[in-house]
């Protein structure tokens, strides 16, 4: 005997949860109040500098971006 599967209609998208899609959710999950939004920042630096970077980093048991967003602020604050 085969297995019957029904299918019904596919539900129709309201224009507030696509909003909400696209603008990651705003309408429909609050974020944390001390939580910033972030924007992505790609960059080339010569492989030598990431390797002192690193290093640094793991020295003063930091994480690169968090390094790279206090020297970033620092010049522009």
């Amino acid at each position: 005997m085969a297995k019957q599967v029904a299918f019904s209609a596919r539900p129709r998208a309201r224009e507030a949860d696509i909003d909400a899609f696209v603008h990651g959710g705003a309408q429909r999950h609050e974020a944390a109040p001390t939580r910033r939004q972030m924007k992505r920042l790609t960059f080339d630096i010569p492989a030598d500098l990431h390797t002192r970077m690193k290093i640094g980093c793991a020295r003063e048991g930091r994480d690169m971006a968090e390094a790279l967003r206090e020297l970033i602020a620092q010049r522009w604050p």
